[in-house]
């Protein structure tokens, strides 16, 4: 029985390795959460194939300038008629007769061969619908790099968010202690006739109101990692150690070049500008109908089986010139719908660029308050401490009561926890700025650049 003692003392130093352990593995920086977002998100999986799959169609138009070869297995058996004719047996051959201008002539035979076709011209048709697909690939790739920057920003703001939810707690958890010691003094000074039964009832209900703080800080911790979780691509939800490595920089300046920079940066807009010049390519392509197209034509084979008549083997090469004469109208539609979904597109990336304006301009406003922001919730944290030390020592002087003391410590508390939220959010505000401007994915690949 004596070694029981030293056993469960082993017992509860490895259960503390195994949680540190656990906690050094936990820890994250903001790097490390915006690289395992990119590396799990369906969403940037989903960028790329789509990418991919730009990609093959562009390929699939691109083949209609190279031969088409294929081969072909006939099996044919023609309903035939036999007549006496001057007292000979003839046999007739049967012949299309309906359905058309033509009036082929049908032969039973059982044969194979290629065939191949090599487009010559058709006058551009298929340059632009080249250039049409490629122009949607690359609307394709900007729409992928638009997701990634509104995972990052995702990222960013969920794991700023956690920072604060963690300093609002523990200033939380600093309050219920000093509170405690509070009531534990007071309780000792109404047992010594120093103080009344009143400053007791007041202790312990500031007490219960820095445990309430507390609680509703520990929910809002739970739902910020939570979140966290969800934008790294975890089904689960998972605590981690968080780093607080950001430092506070002068926010932007000028707003007319970062309005330019936006517009010539934002991925949305060039995803858009790429979808406008594929509409006017594809119109462009809808226009050369219009034109002839010339092929060329090869066919060999064997037909070992048939009529007595022909060969057993074929050959035959041609050239075919296409005009269009008479559509009813088709063309003209095709053509003028192709250009009306590009004007259509071309107006929609006029208001995207009006839309982007204004929202470049907001998040610079509000990144230029957060940072003033910073500097009044920094001057009023100091003086509310300073406040609360005054107060502190007046109320051990005996020169006031409690109550002000307990405003002092609201004070403190308020100012503390508004100038952690205020940094946080400025920081957050920062990422939003550059997500706007189109530059968050940039930043981000440069920051693991440089680190590497």
């Amino acid at each position: 029985m004596r070694r029981w003692p030293g056993f469960l003392a082993v017992l509860l130093c490895l259960v503390e390795l195994h949680t540190y352990a656990q906690d050094e593995a936990s820890v994250l920086t903001l790097k490390e959460a915006r690289r395992v977002a990119l590396a799990n998100r369906p969403a940037v999986k989903a960028g790329q194939l789509s990418v991919a799959s730009a990609q093959q169609a562009t390929a699939a138009v691109e083949s209609a300038r190279y031969p088409q070869l294929w081969g072909s297995l006939t099996v044919a058996n023609a309903l035939r008629e036999t007549e006496t004719i001057n007292g000979q047996t003839v046999t007739l051959d049967s012949r299309i007769a309906a359905g058309g201008l033509n009036n082929p002539l049908v032969l039973r035979r059982d044969a194979g061969g290629l065939f191949l076709s090599q487009l010559v011209t058709d006058f551009g048709r298929t340059t632009k619908l080249v250039e049409s697909a490629k122009n949607s690939e690359t609307a394709q790739q900007h729409q992928a790099i638009a997701t990634r920057a509104q995972i990052l920003l995702e990222v960013s703001d969920a794991y700023y968010a956690a920072l604060a939810a963690q300093a609002v707690l523990l200033v939380a958890t600093k309050t219920v202690d000093a509170r405690k010691l509070l009531l534990d003094r007071v309780t000792a000074l109404t047992q010594n006739k120093l103080r009344s039964a009143l400053d007791v009832s007041f202790a312990q209900v500031n007490l219960g109101e820095a445990q309430l703080l507390q609680l509703k800080a520990r929910n809002a911790v739970d739902a910020a990692f939570a979140r966290l979780s969800t934008s790294l691509g975890y089904r689960d939800g998972r605590r981690f150690t968080l780093v607080d490595e950001a430092s506070v920089e002068v926010p932007p300046g000028e707003l007319g070049s970062i309005l330019a920079d936006a517009i010539a940066a934002r991925p949305e807009l060039a995803s858009l500008r790429a979808d406008r010049e594929a509409a006017r390519k594809f119109a462009d392509a809808q226009h050369a109908l219009r034109f002839p197209t010339i092929n060329l034509y090869a066919a060999a084979g064997v037909t070992p089986i048939g009529d007595e008549r022909f060969s057993n083997q074929y050959g035959a090469i041609g050239v075919n010139l296409n005009i269009p004469v008479l559509d009813g109208g088709k063309i003209t539609a095709l053509e003028k719908g192709a250009k009306f979904k590009a004007e259509a597109l071309s107006e929609g990336v006029t208001e995207a660029e009006n839309n982007v304006t204004e929202a470049v301009r907001v998040a610079w406003l509000n990144a230029k308050a957060a940072y003033e922001n910073i500097g009044i919730t920094s001057s009023l944290k100091d003086a509310a401490t300073q406040a609360l030390k005054l107060a502190d020592s007046r109320y051990n002087l005996g020169i006031t009561s409690i109550i002000e003391l307990n405003q002092a410590q609201l004070s403190a508390i308020g100012a503390e926890i508004a100038y952690s939220r205020a940094k946080y959010g400025y920081l957050a505000a920062l990422d939003i700025l550059s997500y706007q401007v189109g530059t968050l994915d940039a930043q981000v690949a440069g920051a693991a650049g440089g680190a590497r």
